[in-house]
């Protein structure tokens, strides 16, 4: 019940509700995003975790004498966790994207350090005289979500058993 509340609320107006009551910058952009992300993690974790332990396999070590211990930091996490290294890197163009929004939005990040999402509001705010600082800090945020989105087809391609079984 309280994974699927955390995970209810949009990032963005999150982020725009507590930001300010926090001061904002990276410290609570970074904590808003892993703390709406854990819930959803856990839950892939938990099901990967259960999917494991009721192989036939796990039945087989179990019978030959091994340990639970042994199995579960042997085989069942080794195993498990295939599917959050695939999600995880899915994620991180989302992840990208959400932090040059808000700090877009003037929550986020704040004006010494460096964001995308910085770069594309200072950008904006010239973009009638000069468009291309917009593009400037737009194609990079494209290419790196589109490199992360690849990476995550890759890993996917890479841990699906059915996919390997037809290469």
């Amino acid at each position: 019940m309280g994974f699927d509340t955390v995970r209810a609320y949009p990032v963005i107006i999150l982020a725009l509700a507590i930001g300010p009551i926090f001061g904002g910058g990276m410290g609570v952009l970074l904590g808003l995003l892993i703390a709406t992300s854990v819930p959803y993690y856990a839950r892939v974790m938990r099901s990967s975790v259960i999917a494991q332990s009721s192989a036939e396999y796990v039945e087989a070590l179990r019978a030959m004498g091994m340990g639970r211990a042994r199995i579960v930091l042997r085989h069942i996490l080794p195993n498990a966790i295939g599917p959050i290294l695939i999600i995880a890197s899915m994620d991180i163009p989302a992840y990208i994207t959400a932090e040059a929004g808000i700090s877009f939005l003037g929550v986020g990040v704040k004006a010494p350090a460096t964001s995308w999402g910085l770069m594309l509001d200072q950008g904006f705010r010239y973009v009638g005289h000069t468009p291309w600082l917009v593009i400037a800090g737009g194609l990079p945020l494209i290419l790196a979500t589109l490199g992360f989105t690849f990476l995550g087809e890759a890993l996917r391609d890479a841990f699906d058993p059915k996919l390997r079984r037809r290469g």
